[in-house]
């Protein structure tokens, strides 16, 4: 946003994109929602691919220093949880079990050397990667409580069997491979190693683990099979599909009592586009349980949904359009658009005999009329600019040095003209020869500025946001409105320059 203020230095856009910056952080502190307890953990043998699965998955979102890189060194001694957060960040913390709430120990700069970790417990201590990645967002809650405020999700990189000399990578499946909450369980197997007695040995563990274990949904295991050609993958899906059924009917267990979704990937043949289908697909999968969009969602959205009632800006922008109309109406009003004259049928002969005080009684009321106001009360209501946002309302800057700034320049003109029209009534005296001349002296101008200040890009700017008042998600009000601000602050700015150009 900063390089944008660079950008669009000038008057009205500068004012719209600081005002976004101010919505930015008042969004921000609040965007982060709280720890869940759902999991969904990644486990496989060591070197199988667990890593670059991560990787593939988030890509672009994690900064090279603070990921280990995949490869046949053993890297990752601790888990690895990958949750939601605002900006990378990558900690140490303390958190035995899932439910227990993170201890932070130290914020790292980059990714620990194994050796840097050797001291932790690794039962007790684990690597923790924020991301702000959408999905690990849990918008209606994690499905365990009655608390139904956005939670945290967390992908548990565990790590691998046979990776030498870690208690934890070489523990009893059930303490190891599931947790207490589980999303879903992704089992990670190298296409070269499936057939293997060792893991074919771990596969069995892992399926009695993951047939007592808790789920939020169906039980669901999203079964990955990584260096697979294109050529062998229907081959190794099936089967990988029949030696996990299997066991899984060995342990007297029904196929429909298991949500089996196999993912045979080699990512060193992917293009662009099947790494984006397998990042949707994957999603897919795993967020299916919990029956909420698998596409990326910004984390304002839910937040904008709790919103109260009095923060829906859509009645003040039909306020907007209901003032600018009544001022046209107004202004239409105010002048004989055949003679160009502002009280049109008036003249001085009609006023003779009448002192000073009953002739501006008399033309105030032939105005009121000819205005169809009861009053100058209602002139002036009629003119008068909406309520402002309060002050804590996450759109107040916006509103006011956008929305009410450059609504009050569209109706002040007009509010002006009437001001000056009474001024005129006021300073008629018996003597004023002519009643059409004293009134186009002093009106003409004003008028002009009034019919201007109303037909610009702002009005046409309210004038098309009014269909937004069907929209039924406010975020997307929301969105179109900095939207259409943008384009017309921009506008506004080079006709700007434009015109002085030609002064």
């Amino acid at each position: 946003m900063k390089d944008l203020l660079r950008v669009f230095g000038t008057s009205r856009s500068e004012k719209i994109y600081r005002a976004l910056n101010q919505f930015n952080a008042h969004m921000n502190k609040t965007t982060t929602p709280s720890d869940g307890l759902l999991t969904a953990r990644v486990i496989g043998e060591f070197s199988a691919g667990k890593t670059r699965l991560l990787r593939e998955l988030f890509g672009a979102l994690i900064p090279e220093r603070l990921f280990p890189i995949s490869s046949l060194e053993r890297q990752t001694r601790l888990p690895l949880e990958i949750t939601y957060g605002d900006q990378p960040q990558l900690t140490l913390i303390e958190k035995a079990q899932d439910y227990d709430d993170a201890q932070t120990i130290e914020v790292l700069n980059d990714f620990p050397r194994r050796e840097d970790v050797v001291h932790q417990d690794t039962l007790r201590h684990r690597l923790r990667l924020a991301l702000p990645e959408p999905r690990l967002i849990l918008s209606a809650g994690d499905g365990y409580s009655d608390d139904q405020s956005p939670k945290r999700l967390f992908l548990i990189d565990m790590p691998g069997w046979n990776s030498g000399d870690d208690a934890i990578a070489e523990a009893q499946a059930a303490t190891m491979l599931t947790g207490y909450h589980n999303l879903a369980l992704i089992y990670v197997v190298d296409a070269n190693r499936l057939d293997s007695d060792v893991n074919d040995s771990h596969l069995k563990d892992f399926l009695e683990a993951f047939e007592a274990a808790d789920f939020v949904g169906k039980s669901t295991l999203l079964f990955v099979v990584t260096h697979c050609p294109k050529p062998e993958q229907l081959r190794f899906a099936d089967a990988a599909r029949q030696r996990v059924l299997r066991h899984w009917t060995e342990l007297d267990k029904e196929p429909h009592d298991i949500d089996l979704q196999i993912m045979c990937v080699e990512f060193a043949e992917f293009t662009a586009n099947e790494l984006q289908q397998f990042r949707d697909q994957f999603w897919k999968y795993l967020l299916a349980p919990m029956a909420q969009p698998s596409a990326p969602q910004h984390p304002w959205i839910n937040q904008i949904r709790n919103w109260t009632d009095e923060w829906d800006i859509r009645p003040q922008l039909a306020l907007a359009q209901t003032a600018i109309q009544q001022a046209r109406d107004l202004i239409a009003r105010a002048r004989d658009k055949k003679t160009n004259e502002f009280l049109p049928g008036m003249n001085m002969t009609r006023l003779l005999g009448l002192n000073k005080q009953e002739i501006g009684i008399k033309l105030q009321q032939q105005w009121l009329r000819q205005l169809k106001c009861s009053s100058f009360e209602q002139l002036n209501q009629m003119v008068a600019l909406p309520e402002t946002l309060p002050r804590q309302h996450p759109l107040s800057s916006w509103w006011r040095h956008y929305w009410r700034l450059n609504l009050e320049n569209t109706l002040q003109p007009t509010q002006r003209f009437f001001m000056a029209a009474e001024a005129a009534i006021d300073t008629l005296t018996p003597d004023t020869t002519d009643l059409t001349a004293h009134f186009a002296k002093h009106l003409t101008t004003p008028y002009q500025h009034a019919e201007q200040a109303l037909d610009s890009s702002f009005t046409c700017l309210v004038e098309s946001v009014q269909t937004l008042a069907t929209e039924s998600q406010l975020e997307r009000v929301i969105a179109t409105l900095f939207k259409l601000s943008i384009i017309e602050s921009r506008y506004a700015d080079h006709y700007e320059k434009a015109k002085a150009s030609l002064a």
